[in-house]
């Protein structure tokens, strides 16, 4: 049974999904409170769309208490909290030290647990190093290095403050975490109103330049860009966020929006924007190119191409598994002036085109398990060719899929002959092994890739167990006493951060402290953020 907090005590209800007006309403029938609701989508056939591709789940049953759960969890992406301080104090924040009421920095050899507990997983998840704000912490680097030295690959979640020091910036480039930088466009006001001043926008963007100035140092590897968009803000800004991308496209290839979550407490903070969901954020997308139709995929679903993704070169994506009205994708491609819907080059919808390579998919993986067991793939192992003839014969039915659901007029370079070669030269190339990415730029018009994902965050009025119970995306910390790892969903992790890491806390006294409302509040903030307005 599906279940959400009720709109009026909070408490856990049944709930269900009513369409209404072409939008979509999460209905709480509370035993004491009757019923009450919270729209979840402002356009119920986008939201339809993407719950047709749905595979299907065994529920279990939730009831949101993710500190005791022990349900099995399909583990792909791990946020790591390393400190509860930040160089910033914005109002939409509940993780800071004001926001958790107490400061929260453990040692390294808290780490080390943690990560020696993700890093027995098969596959390895993606971690992100989370906060607060990670670069105050001084031994940064420290805990990037132990994670990989468990064999994880780090990422680094910032508000980019520290960047605009350029010693601090080319050390972080080095470091070779990925970098997920927070930058919600250039109208002070959105800085005023969700991030408590508008000097923040100037040290992001002189940030972002030392970016673009030192990205050779990063060997090729670019970094993702995270923008809150929020209602009278800055949602208008999104094609000139998608600009400001593609002028950097050198070094960026993904950009997260991220619809404003309402977490904040309104006793403490008054302010009541109205709620851009998931689809209505998919839908400025759309507007920002009016001469196509927009069509954002799940991302669960498109993570589930992994056997495509390693026969073309590509590393699988972190979010197999997750709800289909989670987190969504969308591809824009550069003409080398501006970008191109990828369904530019599509004969077919995008939603029919993700269904067919589904199906490819699953034929590619039943011909991998055939070949374990038959005589030819058994003899092929032998002579230890059967991984390079399944990836050989796979990627000529991956191209093959691609060749006739594209317009190659519009993808390849050149005219008559010169189009030809330029056809030729693709499966050539990416068969000896070259770059997918780099091959498209020599041979097509394909100038450049930028995935848009909507990362919706869930508050109390839009949590649906249904959601959280699949989730592959957690908050993972580390209990001493156990010596366990424990995790809870990415969207429950506020409704329980507080109460968990007080608790990891007790473990390592020489680093609690509750919050002095006079003086501790600000300090630790001021200090940091004080460092990186002077570099």
């Amino acid at each position: 049974m599906n279940k959400s907090f009720c709109n009026s005590c909070l408490k856990l209800a049944p709930a269900t999904q009513v369409e209404r007006d072409g939008k979509i309403y999460l209905q709480k029938e509370c035993p004491e409170c009757g019923t009450t609701e919270t729209m979840i989508s402002s356009d119920a056939a986008r939201y339809n769309d993407k719950r047709s591709l749905d595979p299907g789940y065994d529920y279990h049953g939730c009831e949101v208490n993710c500190d005791v759960c022990r349900h099995g969890r399909k583990l792909r992406f791990a946020f790591v909290d390393v400190t509860s301080f930040c160089n910033m104090n914005c109002p939409i924040c509940c993780a800071n030290v004001p926001g958790m009421g107490f400061k929260f920095n453990p040692p390294l050899e808290y780490f080390d647990g943690v990560f020696r507990r993700l890093a027995e997983y098969t596959p390895k998840p993606t971690i992100c190093l989370f906060g607060g704000e990670p670069t105050v912490r001084d031994d940064l680097f420290e805990i990037i290095d132990l994670a990989r030295s468990h064999g994880l690959r780090p990422r680094v979640f910032t508000n980019g403050i520290r960047l605009a020091d350029e010693e601090y910036c080319r050390k972080l480039l080095k470091s070779r975490a990925h970098i997920l930088f927070s930058y919600d466009g250039d109208n002070p006001e959105t800085y005023r109103t969700l991030r408590g001043s508008e000097k923040y926008m100037a040290l992001k963007q002189k940030a972002i330049e030392n970016v673009g100035k030192m990205w050779h140092l990063r060997r090729g590897r670019k970094m993702t860009m995270i923008s809150c968009i929020a209602r009278g803000l800055n949602a208008e800004q999104i094609p000139e966020l998608l600009r400001f991308c593609h002028d950097r496209r050198d070094y960026v290839n993904c950009l997260y929006f991220m619809p404003l979550a309402h977490m904040w407490d309104r006793e403490k903070w008054d302010y009541s924007p109205e709620r851009l969901t998931t689809e209505g954020c998919e839908a400025l997308v759309d507007e920002a190119f009016p001469d196509h139709k927009i069509e954002f995929l799940p991302l669960g679903f498109v993570a589930q191409f992994s056997v495509v993704r390693k026969y073309i070169g590509r590393e699988p994506l972190p979010y197999g598994a997750a709800h289909p009205n989670c987190e969504s994708m969308y591809y824009l491609v550069s003409d080398g002036e501006k970008w191109v819907p990828v369904i530019h080059l599509l004969k077919v919808r995008l939603i029919d085109f993700g269904r067919g390579l589904m199906e490819l998919e699953k034929r590619l993986i039943e011909k991998e398990k055939r070949w374990e067991k038959s005589f030819t793939g058994r003899a092929l192992n032998v002579v230890r060719l059967r991984a390079p003839v399944l990836r050989l014969t796979g990627l000529a039915r991956i191209l093959f899929y691609f060749m006739r659901r594209l317009r190659l007029r519009r993808l390849f370079k050149g005219w008559g002959p010169a189009k030809l070669f330029h056809a030729l030269m693709v499966p050539a190339e990416l068969v000896v092994g070259r770059k997918a990415l780099k091959v498209l730029e020599r041979h097509t018009h394909v100038q450049g890739l930028l995935q848009v994902i909507i990362l919706p965050l869930e508050d109390d009025y839009v949590i649906e167990t249904e959601r959280l119970e699949r989730c592959p995306t957690v908050h993972a910390y580390f209990e001493p006493e156990t010596g366990e790892a424990r995790f809870v969903p990415v969207c429950a992790w506020r409704r329980h951060n507080r109460t968990i890491l007080r608790d990891v806390l007790t473990h390592y006294p020489e680093c609690a402290g509750d919050l002095d409302p006079v003086g501790d509040a600000a300090s630790p903030q001021s200090a940091a953020e004080g460092t990186a307005a002077e570099g």
